[in-house]
């Protein structure tokens, strides 16, 4: 007899990790879940699963991207979310997984129409915080067409003015910013995902995690295999 009901069992499987488990998640816009659409597959709503600060359309079906296979698409150069409540941080991470069918400067974040972070190129990625001055990331930046990636941008709050506060990692390898004014570099500002002004390419964006302080190497680590998984 296998001795089912001996009490030898002390717990199940360990719970999947989630970026519910990062102390500082204040947002979370999940893969495929509080994505409300209309009869034409126009997103309308994608729900925060961590506060209620839900990214929004401005109600002209031109300006909505559209729902593709659990992600959000832009596919049109006046295709916004917006955040309904400005934040407002000086430390922060924020973490993408997207992928495009070009890289040809399409915007996936600004504030309140101030660039924050925007694909230049295969091999150059460009963010100005809060109207600061721009950070250029290019070493060891290679790109490539329909293939999804994760960025993210962390800063750390210390009290310096230098740059060295602002970090980026691609696929959880970090890479070189330049530029200056990073102890300007906070968000106090609305957020939008945009392709405004630039021309289309179909950018789908999978997932979105913000939290209000710079993530240790460990959930740094667990989000990227949690991510690539999408």
């Amino acid at each position: 007899m296998l001795g089912l009901g001996s009490g030898l069992v002390t717990g199940g499987a360990p719970s999947e990790w989630t970026p519910a488990s990062i102390s500082s998640l204040i947002h979370w816009y999940k893969n495929d879940t509080g994505i409300t659409i209309d009869g034409e597959d126009d997103v309308i709503v994608w729900a925060d699963q961590k506060g209620s600060n839900n990214l929004t359309a401005d109600g002209t079906s031109a300006n909505s991207p559209t729902y593709s296979s659990g992600s959000v698409l832009f596919n049109s150069n006046n295709d916004i979310l917006t955040l309904g409540t400005p934040l407002d941080l000086g430390t922060f991470s924020l973490y993408i997984r997207m992928e495009a069918s070009a890289l040809d400067g399409d915007f996936l974040f600004e504030e309140t129409g101030n660039e924050f972070i925007k694909i230049h190129d295969a091999n150059n990625i460009r963010m100005k915080i809060a109207g600061g001055s721009r950070h250029d990331v290019s070493s060891g930046v290679s790109l490539s067409v329909d293939t999804k990636f994760n960025i993210g941008v962390e800063r750390e709050d210390t009290g310096s003015t230098t740059d060295d506060q602002i970090f980026v990692f691609l696929d959880n390898v970090s890479k070189t910013v330049g530029g200056s004014g990073g102890g300007t570099q906070a968000i106090t500002d609305l957020f939008e995902i945009t392709t405004i002004g630039k021309p289309a390419s179909d950018v789908k964006i999978h997932e979105i995690i913000i939290c209000d302080d710079a993530i240790g190497s460990s959930d740094r680590t667990e989000l990227q295999a949690y991510l690539a998984k999408i």
